[in-house]
């Protein structure tokens, strides 16, 4: 005669596979989650290693123009200008920077979503969105996940150099970091604090902020701590008629405590969001002066 499981039993199992259950699913979580860094890692790197071959070509990092620079440039963000030396000659020799980046047959192109410029961690990532000068729900564009280092100016509150959001005149070296959004870029020369202890590009998560995207800009500056506000700004997300330039400027991921950052000699690494101020500031000056480390 065979004997049945009784409740207990039963419940005893169900309550072990439970367990079970409960200590697999973080694992496979946590290598999910590292294998998507590694790839965010690795796309870093790429951008890291194509702005310097841009840089061995033209003697200078790309440059960016948001607001253009009279008689000189249209507006066009620095991403697309790497192209070439991301291996997608295809794409770059589609699009015309005798006009505006969102302008003629350019559009069409760059509202596409790019994945290696995208974060594989970030839910966010593949959404189209309004940016900055581009009203919805018509005008929209791709996003893009890693930054250009700005500098170690403050935002509308934060420590940090002024003028705010390294907004300084067109094509001029003020800004404090190694890309601006007004037409200056650093020669590797112009980085006195050395180039393994200064940013070159840092994650962000375009989607929270209307000044990152793939087309016309995408900087960041150190005003704020790394994944400063990440929650409100999800539930909250800056359009144009609200666009929270303060909270939204910033470095930041869907990583877990952190983000990664390139900096000026293609080395990658996670910075934890713990890092002290001064020296995050620190990193994003190119010539400030400070000692500064991330190890």
């Amino acid at each position: 005669m065979r004997r049945a499981f009784t409740i207990i039993e039963l419940l005893v199992v169900v309550v072990i596979l439970g367990l079970l259950v409960g200590l697999v699913l973080p694992a496979v979580g946590a290598a999910r989650e590292a294998g998507r860094r590694t790839a965010c890692s690795n796309n870093l790197r790429q951008i890291a290693l194509a702005i310097q071959n841009f840089h061995d070509a033209r003697k200078r990092l790309p440059t960016s123009e948001h607001y253009g620079v009279p008689g000189q440039a249209e507006r066009w963000g620095w991403i697309p200008k790497i192209l070439p030396q991301l291996d997608d000659l295809p794409l770059f020799s589609r699009l015309d920077f005798t006009i505006d980046s969102w302008n003629g047959d350019n559009y069409a192109l760059l509202r596409e979503p790019y994945p290696a410029a995208l974060c594989p961690s970030n839910p966010l990532a593949r959404l189209s969105l309004e940016e900055e000068n581009f009203a919805g729900p018509d005008w929209i564009l791709s996003q893009a996940d890693y930054a250009a280092n700005i500098g170690d100016h403050t935002n509308l509150s934060g420590p940090g150099a002024m003028p705010p959001f390294g907004n300084v005149p067109p094509d001029s070296s003020l800004i404090r970091g190694v890309i601006s959004r007004t037409g200056w870029s650093a020669r590797f020369q112009d980085v006195s604090d050395g180039l393994s202890k200064t940013f070159l590009v840092g994650e962000c998560v375009g989607a929270l902020c209307i000044t990152q995207n793939f087309a016309s800009q995408c900087f960041a500056t150190t005003a704020h701590p790394i994944n400063y506000l990440n929650g409100s700004l999800a539930a909250d997300m800056p359009t144009i008629d609200n666009p929270r330039w303060d909270e939204s400027v910033g470095f930041r991921s869907y990583h877990p405590a952190g983000a990664l950052f390139a900096t000026c000699d293609a080395a990658v690494q996670f910075i934890d969001d713990n890092i002290d101020g001064v020296i995050y500031r620190g990193l994003a000056s190119r010539a400030g002066g400070e000692i500064a480390s991330n190890r």
